[in-house]
């Protein structure tokens, strides 16, 4: 082999290490874009963030009970809801200290039978109609609504229940 192909020989193997060196060089860069990418903290949608700085640990605790307090919400309705004529009697209780309009549904075997209008703080349903129920186990879901829109507020609360057949004789 000449001194002239010796050289370009040399030359090409030179090229192959350096390209190979920047291939290297690129692969880690990307590799390591990835796993900052990856390690960052995902935001949760349904989290809500609030800053809290220059406040004591007294004073976030605080402010957290207020906002729990105000959001929260006492769902009242019949464990065994007794079934009569098409009716169910659910008893479903916005009890009056809530701060929030309620709507709820009456479920069986996965369908819905019933889905109530507003009910406002104070109110009560007694009964509703479903001509579909039997007995059986059941499932009454309540949703908070903005007081101001009567738009869903919140997630819904699901309650599970009994179905039972009235007693007709006039007895509880």
């Amino acid at each position: 082999m000449s001194e002239a192909e010796q050289e370009d020989n040399s030359r090409k193997k030179k090229r192959r290490i350096i390209i190979l060196i920047l291939l290297l060089l690129l692969l880690l860069s990307i590799g390591s874009c990835a796993m900052w990418q990856f390690s960052q903290p995902k935001a949760d949608p349904g989290a809500t963030v609030q800053a809290h700085e220059g406040k004591s640990d007294e004073e976030v605790i605080a402010e957290l009970n207020r906002q729990a307090e105000e959001s929260r919400m006492t769902i009242s309705v019949s464990a065994k809801p007794k079934l009569s004529d098409g009716k169910v009697r659910v008893n479903v209780s916005n009890v009056a200290e809530n701060k929030f309009s309620q709507t709820f549904t009456l479920s069986q075997d996965g369908v819905e039978l019933y889905s109530s209008g507003l009910i406002a703080p104070g109110e009560v349903v007694e009964w509703c109609e479903a001509p579909d129920a039997h007995e059986g186990s059941a499932t009454v879901t309540v949703q908070g609504c903005d007081p101001e829109t009567g738009a869903p507020s919140g997630n819904p609360q699901s309650v599970a229940v009994v179905i039972v057949a009235a007693d007709l004789s006039g007895n509880q």
